[in-house]
């Protein structure tokens, strides 16, 4: 009896095995490897608002998740346009490696589509209706316009051949992922314009497939492991944002950084060096927040970080920049936070930036861990309002300073000795810029038979 029982169990496992191998010739007869589709439908781009008519629920646990499936009959799918992306989907799901939340068993049969209509096969892939030539909007034909992965944590050795095969996608977002390899050619896709591989397990020097993305607009490559330089037509791009922050990018950041157009700007956490570009003067008008922080930026800071005027943010703490502030930075009367802590800045703390706090919209300003030996009246009151922090300084009497020797020899010996600008670029409540006080010049002396006329700063 029990070895007629262990001969039926041997055959019910040759039978399940027999099975299995069928059922994977089967379905591996029904893939197709990555496949690139027609890339001339004329530029357009989503609504930035959203991802169509419907979010995509969790897929339901009774969806086969073997990984493949018979194809569907042309006549299944709804259009030319997502029979022709079906295989491209089901071509990069069997290259997942990682699905803990199971989002892959959604992406079966040839409703791709299906999140538009409040559906929830396909998840994290989102439909809008292209423009056609001639028409502002073909509503007829829906597309994959937007793939939005975001937290999914999928797993993949490469994306080349999946996204670039999009011909629609406007944007691709796959922040806190596992995806790594090369990134790739995105440059046949006209309307593309945002890109997030943001915490992820990308590696090497700076994805050069990025540089020609003339159109792109949001840019997010922060927590990978990206090394090297930054190429500088980076800074070129059309971008609103840029995120290049906790990488291991070094060298010095370039000089056309003036250049960009991004209003929020991260490069912090990397091992950049040398100064901070005095072309950032040219981002006047579109830089809101810009994050320098915990780098090895170096030199003086510079009198052209006053010049732009609509900086909301400011953060080069953790450096190595040194100088006296300049009274430049009393114009940033839009500013909310600045960060200089952690760095080698010496000198008078001047009241015309700690008077932000009065006549502009500044709530945190911290100079703490420097080597500044005075602070004006102003100054005086934000510390005592808990607004400005200036711990380890070398301010006399104060409490939680430097020892007196480390200051004694930092004074003697300073790393740099930088120039001090008296000049103030804006009209400051009790301060006269002297431009405007040299064109009062020739009526103050017609007025008074050669008196002198000026301001002081």
């Amino acid at each position: 009896m029990a070895a007629s029982s262990g001969n039926a169990r041997l055959l019910a496992l040759t039978l399940v095995l027999v099975l299995a191998a069928l059922h994977g010739v089967v379905c591996d007869s029904n893939h197709t490897h990555f496949a690139m589709v027609s890339r001339n439908a004329p530029s357009w781009r989503p609504d930035r608002g959203g991802h169509g008519k419907g979010s995509a629920p969790a897929p339901s646990p009774s969806l086969d998740t073997c990984g493949c499936e018979p194809t569907p009959a042309p006549k299944d799918f709804l259009n030319e346009k997502l029979r022709t992306l079906y295989p491209v989907i089901q071509a990069f799901k069997t290259t997942i490696t990682s699905d803990p939340r199971g989002v892959t068993a959604s992406w079966v049969g040839p409703n791709l589509c299906d999140s538009y209509f409040g559906g929830n096969m396909y998840k994290g892939f989102y439909c809008d209706h292209p423009p056609v030539k001639g028409a502002p909007q073909d509503d007829t034909t829906l597309t994959i316009a937007s793939i939005d992965f975001n937290g999914y944590g999928l797993g993949a050795p490469s994306l080349a051949g999946f996204i670039d095969a999009f011909p629609d996608l406007a944007l691709f977002h796959a922040n806190s992922n596992n995806f790594s390899g090369d990134v790739p050619d995105l440059t046949g896709l006209p309307y593309f314009y945002e890109l997030d591989l943001s915490n992820n397990n990308f590696s090497g020097v700076f994805p050069a497939n990025v540089v020609p993305l003339g159109g792109l607009l949001f840019l997010d490559l922060r927590f990978n492991r990206f090394v090297g330089t930054v190429p500088p037509p980076v800074f070129d791009l059309s971008v609103v944002a840029l995120f290049l922050n906790n990488n291991g990018f070094y060298g010095r950041i370039p000089d056309n950084f003036g250049s960009t157009t991004a209003e929020y700007l991260v490069v912090a956490n990397n091992q950049f060096t040398g100064p901070i570009p005095r072309s950032i003067y040219n981002t006047s008008a579109n830089l809101s927040e810009v994050l320098f922080l915990n780098n090895h930026l170096s030199g003086c800071l510079p009198y052209e970080i006053g010049l732009v005027e609509g900086l909301t943010v400011f953060d080069a703490g953790g450096n190595d920049i040194t100088g006296p502030i300049p009274l430049s930075l009393g114009c940033l009367g839009l500013v909310e936070e600045l960060n200089l802590a952690g760095n080698q800045l010496y000198g008078h703390i001047p009241d015309v930036l700690c008077m932000l706090a009065k006549t502009g919209k500044l709530q945190n300003l911290s100079l703490s861990d420097n080597y500044f030996h005075s602070v004006g009246h102003h100054c005086l009151e934000l510390v005592r309002s808990k607004v400005l922090d200036v711990r380890l300084n070398c301010i006399l009497n104060f409490p939680n300073q430097r020892p007196a020797l480390e200051c004694a020899r930092f004074y003697a010996d300073p790393p740099q000795h930088c120039p001090f600008v008296p000049h103030i670029p804006c009209d400051l409540p009790g301060f006269r810029p002297p431009a405007a006080a040299a064109a009062a010049l020739p009526s103050a002396v017609a007025a008074e038979g050669g008196g002198g006329g000026g301001g002081g700063n």
